[in-house]
């Protein structure tokens, strides 16, 4: 199997007036506040095409600027790149989203696709006006999809009739130019995210805690998703703090890491209580730990454990722990570096390269 490597599109820079404090900020949970930047979406697309990554992440939160918009912008700056759009079902009607993803992949001639995210925050959701429980989300993203991948992949109106969604002489004159649609990814641990994604994805995107257990992952959806006559391909995001040795990694994720700890203690309760990382968390957690924790613990717990799941090392080191990942099975490995100077930049290609030339080898 072919790897992808898959970098990411942000709508806007990391908050921070120096190299270092954008670096730092990628430890730390999101900030509910991201403003649109038409030259830094169109630079990075630029970016991650010239720097041989295939393809690239747009991500959803209830106050960002708009996956679809923000991805339009990144494909029309770049001519091989290809956008997968973070989109949550419920935020709008199926037929409409599978409308803007046929409308995308015919603009860009090919490059989407979408990327369905469905557990998520609750606190989140309910700012666009969800309030189903995580289970009804799960239940009528069924039925979303259905809908959604049969207005992509047929051309003649169709009625439906669910618990969620009626529809009546429902089609798309767009036609998307992958056929027979473009692809669908899924994530989740839960069992409801694994039969959805083995029966309507073409991707699952999981988080592996090691190469044993993502090779288990893979055996388990394979086989669920051949009761439905499918096969899938598999996703994982990796965050990494590259050097030009290990002890340099090292050093720098030391540094890194104490300066996070001093723009942590710079934010208000407001940005710490809509961060999307501490709301999940604190949403996980039990009710009697919940009302004796305050914000600030749950912020340093979200930047400590954040930064236990980031690789670091030097080039070699990395590219040998993400080789691991393909060898069980996860063929589109997503890299996520500070990318805030020169030397960023070089270590990242360098990683690209190598991750290139070790897996061609296999």
């Amino acid at each position: 199997m072919a790897l992808e490597i898959r970098g990411g599109v942000r709508a806007a820079a990391l908050p921070g007036d120096t190299p270092l404090q954008r670096q730092a900020a990628r430890l730390l949970g999101d900030l509910r506040e991201r403003d649109a930047d038409p030259q830094y979406i169109q630079e990075q697309a630029r970016q991650l095409e010239a720097d041989g990554l295939d393809s690239a992440l747009v991500t959803v939160y209830s106050a960002w600027p708009d996956p679809w918009l923000v991805a339009g912008w990144a494909l029309a700056a770049s001519q091989q790149l290809r956008l997968t759009v973070a989109h949550r079902p419920g935020v709008v009607q199926p037929t409409a989203a599978a409308r803007a993803l046929a409308t995308l992949d015919k603009l860009s001639g090919g490059r989407a696709a979408v990327h369905l995210v469905i557990g998520s925050s609750d606190a989140d959701v309910q700012r666009d006006g969800d309030f189903l429980s995580k289970e009804q989300r799960y239940e009528r993203a069924r039925e979303y999809l259905e809908i959604f991948t049969r207005t992509l992949q047929h051309s003649e109106p169709f009625d439906y009739q669910g618990r969620f969604y009626r529809v009546t002489d429902s089609s798309s004159g767009v036609r998307p130019v992958q056929q027979p649609r473009p692809p669908v990814s899924i994530g989740g641990a839960s069992p409801q995210a694994k039969a959805l994604a083995a029966q309507f994805a073409d991707i699952y995107a999981g988080s592996y805690a090691s190469p044993e257990q993502a090779a288990t992952v893979v055996q388990e959806l394979q086989l669920l998703a051949r009761e439905h006559d499918r096969q899938l391909r598999f996703w994982r995001h990796f965050k990494v703090i590259l050097g030009t040795d290990d002890a340099h990694a090292q050093q720098r994720a030391s540094h890194l890491l104490e300066q996070a700890g001093v723009q942590l203690q710079q934010r208000s309760a407001r940005q710490l209580d809509t961060s999307p990382q501490v709301a999940r968390d604190r949403e996980r957690a039990a009710p009697e730990t919940l009302q004796t924790q305050s914000l600030e613990h749950w912020a340093r717990k979200d930047l400590q454990d954040n930064f236990a799941q980031w690789l670091v090392g030097s080039v070699a080191t990395v590219a040998e722990r993400l080789l691991a990942f393909y060898r069980a099975g996860i063929d589109i490995i997503q890299i996520e570096a500070a990318l805030e100077d020169e030397q960023d930049l070089r270590l990242r290609r360098q990683l690209v390269s190598e991750l290139r030339r070790l897996s061609n080898d296999e």
